[in-house]
């Protein structure tokens, strides 16, 4: 009796630790299938996290929505003034007069551009107003950036007189010599004023009182010798520029045009006289000379 009782207890204990085991097992992989779904829950969490920070916020938001919306697409935009620093006004060849202004300044940086130019005439004033546009919350190099503009003025019609121009802020003046109206007759071809050269020497020309004509001579400035002219009471200087030829490359002292417009103001007969000298030498009478007849009707 005694015998089968420790068989029956040692088989017990032998069946309980195998149950424990097996019982500790079940226990173990449960808890490890729990540790795995948190893990993979996390995962998805995470690259949530990252595509929002990277796609949305640094793609989209940071480089399309900012720069390319506002700087390419047509967005908000802060308007100003131009700076201009200079204007020069030109008179062009031709009846009727053209007058056209260039201006010169300067843009603060490498997002501003030219936005538009609005030219006003209130009696003999033009008014001439340069905008300015430039991107907002835009990141822009901080260069200054230099700017040309021609502008020409509506000026046929007008009458003989002093015309002012101001261009924001910056003045300059012109004058028309003539009423600059031509009366056109069916077919007619406009005229131009006449141009004087060297070939002209000592003729003689025929003009209306009130008329010009371009006088065109021949001259080096880079050798000293230029051009002095003396004109009768008659006659006025309207405009005196020299333009120099094209130099080829490396060379330098290029001779070029000088050119004076002149205008006949008092009837009668007039003279145009020209030496080619050095200006701080004396006259020997070897000097070039020029000289134009002029008959004011």
């Amino acid at each position: 009796m005694k015998r089968c009782t420790n068989k029956l207890w040692k088989y017990m204990k032998i069946k309980n630790t195998k149950i424990i085991a097996a019982f500790l097992m079940v226990f173990v992989v449960i808890f490890s299938g729990c540790v795995d779904g948190g893990q993979n829950e996390t995962e998805p969490e995470n690259t949530t996290n990252n595509n929002q920070g990277i796609i949305g916020t640094n793609n989209n938001q940071g480089t399309t929505g900012t720069n390319n919306n506002h700087g390419t697409t047509g967005g908000d935009y802060t308007y100003s003034t131009a700076n201009v620093e200079s204007i020069q006004i030109m008179t062009l060849e031709s009846f009727p007069v053209q007058i056209q202004v260039t201006a010169e300044g300067y843009l603060p940086d490498g997002c501003t551009e030219i936005h538009e130019i609005k030219t006003e005439r209130e009696g003999n004033g033009f008014n001439i107003k340069i905008s300015t546009k430039r991107p907002k919350n835009a990141v822009c190099t901080q260069a200054i950036e230099n700017f040309k503009e021609t502008i020409p003025l509506e000026v046929r019609g007008l009458k003989a007189g002093n015309y002012t121009v101001n261009v924001n802020g910056v003045t300059g003046s012109f004058e028309l010599a003539a009423d600059n109206i031509f009366n056109e007759s069916p077919g007619s071809i406009p005229s131009s004023p006449q141009v004087i050269t060297e070939a002209d020497n000592g003729k003689t020309i025929n003009l209306e009182n009130g008329e010009t004509f371009s006088l065109k001579l021949r001259e080096n400035p880079s050798t000293g010798y230029s051009w002095q002219l003396n004109l009768s009471q008659g006659l006025d200087i309207l405009s005196d520029e020299y333009a120099q030829g094209p130099a080829p490359e490396g060379y330098t002292g290029v001779p070029g045009t000088h050119q004076w417009e002149i205008k006949a103001i008092a009837e009668g007969s007039q003279q145009v006289k020209g030496i080619y000298k050095r200006p701080w030498e004396n006259e020997t009478g070897t000097e070039d000379k020029f000289i134009l007849n002029v008959e004011v009707i």
